[in-house]
């Protein structure tokens, strides 16, 4: 399980950050073409269509990582039968909100037939607008994966914000900067 929770996060980084380049490196070509007069006339769809994979995608990696905004703090205060609780009662929430999603996902995809973008005719909008019932998809898949970790630390009591500072500053303690700055003042 941990390995394909690491190789999920690896190909859905993966996927951010060339999404994200994509979407940069279409953006400054679309201001320079702007500039000499020769505007693309496809640039604004394509880039909301990356914008929305980005956003989709994304979403899956922080649901991975556990890095969406919840109540930790507020959790990890009540006591160890009641976080269980609330902690089993909102993954069914949000496993079965996201199934919801991506099955309508799927069923406005079926919609669109042979349409394609405006500006690009040759690019099926099933395909642009895939990133709904994926990244749904995806969303679910990190969700499950992220479980074991989450409810360990649950068991202990631990947050994940107080995890990454932990592992903030033992990197910080064991960085060879530091390391060199301490020998410095010694």
């Amino acid at each position: 399980m941990e390995k394909l929770f690491f190789m999920t996060k690896k190909i859905l980084t993966i996927l951010s950050v060339t999404i994200l380049s994509m979407l940069s490196i279409i953006i400054i070509i679309s201001i320079f073409t702007r500039f000499i007069g020769k505007s693309l006339y496809w640039y604004d769809e394509v880039s909301s269509i990356l914008l929305a994979w980005l956003t989709f995608y994304g979403a899956a990696l922080c649901a991975l990582n556990r890095s969406h905004m919840g109540f930790g703090n507020l959790v990890a205060s009540m006591p160890l039968i009641l976080k269980k609780i609330v902690f089993f009662i909102n993954e069914i929430i949000v496993i079965s909100f996201f199934i919801i999603l991506a099955w309508a996902g799927f069923h406005v995809l079926s919609i669109f037939g042979d349409e394609t973008l405006t500006s690009l005719n040759f690019i099926s909008l099933s395909v642009a607008q895939s990133a709904l019932p994926i990244g749904c998809i995806l969303f679910i898949l990190a969700e499950v994966l992220s479980i074991p970790k989450a409810f360990s630390f649950l068991i202990i009591g631990k947050t994940q914000d107080e995890d990454e500072i932990e592992k903030a500053l033992y990197e910080a303690n064991n960085s060879s900067d530091i390391q060199m700055a301490k020998e410095k003042l010694e």
